[in-house]
């Protein structure tokens, strides 16, 4: 039961973090009308905005938030990090003998008899 519990948990903020913007569209769709009471063009309603505007920069809010920990994220790369890679291999170089094996050259001497022309198949 614990096992499930955690892990509708994570599933749900793994969820929320890769659809965050589907839920402010949603929740637009859902609240329409508390969008288009705090909608700057309110005395414009020729541009028919009903509080896209407001939608509009809470996406854009959040886009700088997640610019903001992109830049965190790259500040934090440059640290070292052990990786089980960088842990089991070590230093040790493995000296591989490489053995130059000589084979008699058969044809010395010989001329080769090689036909000069390309193959045609017989034609029916």
């Amino acid at each position: 039961m614990l096992k499930l519990i955690t892990a509708t948990v994570f599933l749900l903020a793994f969820a929320s973090q890769t659809f965050y913007k589907a839920f402010i569209v949603f929740d637009y769709a859902a609240n329409t009308k508390a969008y288009a009471r705090n909608c700057v063009n309110k005395s414009r309603p020729k541009m028919h905005c009903n509080g896209k505007c407001q939608m509009m920069k809470k996406l854009q809010e959040e886009e700088r938030k997640d610019a903001q920990n992109a830049e965190r994220k790259s500040e934090n790369k440059n640290e070292n990090i052990l990786s089980s890679r960088s842990f089991f291999i070590t230093s040790t170089v493995f000296a591989i003998e490489q053995q130059n094996i000589s084979y008699p050259d058969l044809t010395a001497g010989k001329a080769i008899n090689m036909p000069r022309s390309c193959f045609r198949p017989p034609s029916a």
